[in-house]
């Protein structure tokens, strides 16, 4: 379950280090994001992904092809790193179905809920505002494509967080860059050789005679987290996170026979997955060669798999697995807002 978490959707806002004050308006008065977040539920695709991570030690790259029809059917067939060639994951609606094709098997967990239509689109689009304002920088293009440019500015910093090149016709997102505080680009996404065109269904068919490999629910997803760590059977919290990342989902689960609290976590772009268990059960880091680190004073281990990366530790009672698309600082600066 823990060995890819849900990528983050290309439907993001973002675009240039051009300074926020001149020519910019309010977001509030543009309907663009709206347009963005809604448009996978309208727009069918296909393309390769190429993401790229940037942290101290490498640079860590992900390529996959995307195969998306609308509203809710998406595949992605890795080619890079080379341990995942010929992997695959396909979200179906609230689920999604991780194929190893090495070990012949499908992990079945649910999808983010972020990324759904109805009120969870809404609330992410809430989560965005309350976090991030909008500097539109006006038309360019990417691929070939005429797009529209836009800034956002994390309302905390007041810093540039996010550059991306929305499609003009579509409002599919070709270019999302990510900026640390400091100003420099630490990731990018970018969506190449896009065709606008159905996908058949067919695409999305999983393959005969993979075993099936699925977490059993004790209780279902539940957009009241508090009612799922209340339900935990052991002292599970619900931690509040720095940086604007909200509670917005939490599933209770047995892993190897161990109850596990699942909490999903948002500032309306970046999710981050929390596990609890009040027993020792952490994913297999050793084939990612992780680094020993330390939260609260006690030892920690982070580890990158593809563009994913993950953070245990413990607080003497309970187990954390912290699961995001997010860098080693800021993983390990959410740890510590945790264990302090």
């Amino acid at each position: 379950m823990l060995r890819r978490a849900s990528l983050v959707t290309l439907t993001l806002l973002v675009c240039s280090l051009t300074p926020a004050g001149a020519g910019s308006r309010s977001d509030a008065d543009l309907p663009l994001l709206s347009q963005v977040l809604a448009a996978p539920a309208t727009v069918s695709y296909s393309g390769v992904v190429e993401t790229l991570r940037m942290e101290r030690r490498a640079s860590v790259v992900s390529v996959y092809r995307i195969e998306h029809r609308a509203p809710d059917l998406t595949r992605r067939t890795y080619s890079s790193p080379p341990r995942f060639l010929g992997d695959s994951e396909v979200v179906k609606g609230n689920l999604k179905f991780s194929i190893d094709a090495k070990n012949h098997r499908i992990v079945v967990t649910r999808s983010d809920p972020t990324l759904m239509g109805g009120s969870a689109l809404r609330e992410r689009e809430a989560l965005i505002r309350a976090n991030y304002r909008a500097a539109w920088r006006g038309n360019g293009t990417f691929g070939g494509r005429p797009t529209i440019d836009a800034l956002l500015i994390d309302k905390r910093t007041n810093r540039p967080a996010m550059l991306v090149r929305v499609d003009r016709e579509t409002k599919i997102v070709l270019d999302k860059q990510e900026f640390a505080a400091g100003g420099a680009m630490i990731g990018e996404t970018r969506l190449d050789h896009v065709r606008y065109a159905p996908v058949s269904p067919t695409a999305f068919d999983l393959p005969k005679g993979y075993a099936v490999v699925q977490p059993q629910r004790v209780t279902g997803s539940s957009n009241d987290p508090d009612r799922v760590v209340n339900g935990a059977g052991f002292a599970a919290r619900k931690p509040a996170l720095p940086d604007g990342f909200s509670p917005l989902d939490g599933e209770l689960v047995e892993l190897r026979g161990i109850r596990t609290i699942q909490l999903l976590y948002s500032d309306g772009i970046r999710t981050v997955s929390l596990f609890e268990t009040a027993t020792a059960v952490t994913p297999d880091m050793a084939p990612f060669h992780p680094d020993a680190l330390n939260v609260g004073g006690r030892p920690a281990q982070y580890a990158e798999d593809g563009t994913v990366a993950l953070l245990t530790w413990n607080d003497g009672t309970l187990y954390y697995t912290l699961v995001g698309e997010l860098g080693k600082t800021e993983l390990q600066h959410i740890a510590t807002t945790i264990t302090p």
